[in-house]
C-alpha cells in the first residue's frame, strides 16, 4: 500500500468518526458537501482522493481546520459543539443566498489552502498570500490575513520569523530553522531574488 492509498483510508476513517459523532445521517452529509451517497461511501472506504477544496468543506463543515480534521490524533470536540457548527453552516449558507460569497470564510479556506500547498514552507508575507488567493478577495485587506495567521489553530504551525518585523514574516514551523539563522534583510532578498527570476522566466521567449 503507497503513501496515497494509505491517506485515503486513514481521512475516510476521520469522517466516519466525525459523522458518529455528531450523528449527522449519510444522505444529509452528502447533500451538505454537494455530493453524493454513493461518493460518501466510498470516501468512508478510502476508494477515492479528494480535493484540496473538498477536504476544506468537510473540515469547515464540522468547524475543523483541514490539518486538524484529518489528524487521528486530534481529540474530536463533542456532540453539542459538532451539531452547532453545522447548524452555523446551514443559517450561513441560507442567509448569503446561492449568488452571495461569505468572503471570511472564504478567505480563512483560501488561506487553509496555501498552507496546504506549501506555500509557507518558504518565508513569505501576508500581502503575498493575499495576492495568491481567488480574484473575490481582492478587496479583503492582508491585516485580515495576519489576524488569522497569528491566531489559534494556524498560530499552531505558522510562525512569525521576527516579533517587530513590518509587515510580518510568517514561515511553517517545520521550515522555519533554516531561516531564524538569518536576518530580515537576507530573507527579504531571498524572495526579491525568487521574484526576479520567475518574472524573466515568464518573459522569455
Amino acid at each position: 500500500m503507497n503513501f496515497e492509498e494509505k491517506y485515503k483510508i486513514e481521512f475516510g476513517k476521520q469522517v466516519a468518526k466525525y459523522l458518529r459523532k455528531s450523528g449527522l445521517d449519510i444522505n444529509d452529509f452528502a447533500k451538505l458537501i454537494k455530493s453524493n451517497k454513493d461518493n460518501v461511501n466510498d470516501i468512508l472506504n478510502g476508494k477515492v482522493g479528494l480535493t484540496i477544496g473538498k477536504m476544506i468543506t468537510i473540515a469547515n463543515l464540522f468547524g475543523q481546520v483541514y490539518y486538524n480534521f484529518a489528524n487521528p490524533n486530534h481529540a474530536i470536540p463533542d456532540k453539542v459543539e459538532l451539531v452547532k457548527n453545522i447548524e452555523e453552516v446551514l443559517k450561513r449558507r441560507k442567509s448569503i443566498g446561492n449568488k452571495t460569497i461569505d468572503k471570511e470564510r472564504l478567505l480563512a479556506t483560501e488561506l487553509d489552502r496555501l498552507i496546504l500547498e506549501g506555500s509557507l514552507n518558504k518565508p513569505c508575507t501576508a500581502k503575498y498570500l493575499h495576492s495568491k488567493m481567488d480574484e473575490k478577495l481582492s478587496e479583503k485587506q492582508s491585516t485580515e490575513i495576519t489576524n488569522l495567521l497569528s491566531k489559534s489553530p494556524r498560530n499552531k504551525i505558522i510562525i512569525s520569523l521576527f516579533k517587530n518585523s513590518s509587515p510580518k514574516i510568517f514561515v511553517h514551523k517545520d521550515y522555519a530553522a533554516e531561516y531564524e539563522k538569518m536576518s530580515k534583510e537576507e530573507i527579504l532578498g531571498l524572495k526579491n531574488n525568487s521574484e526576479e527570476k520567475k518574472e524573466k522566466n515568464n518573459n522569455m521567449p
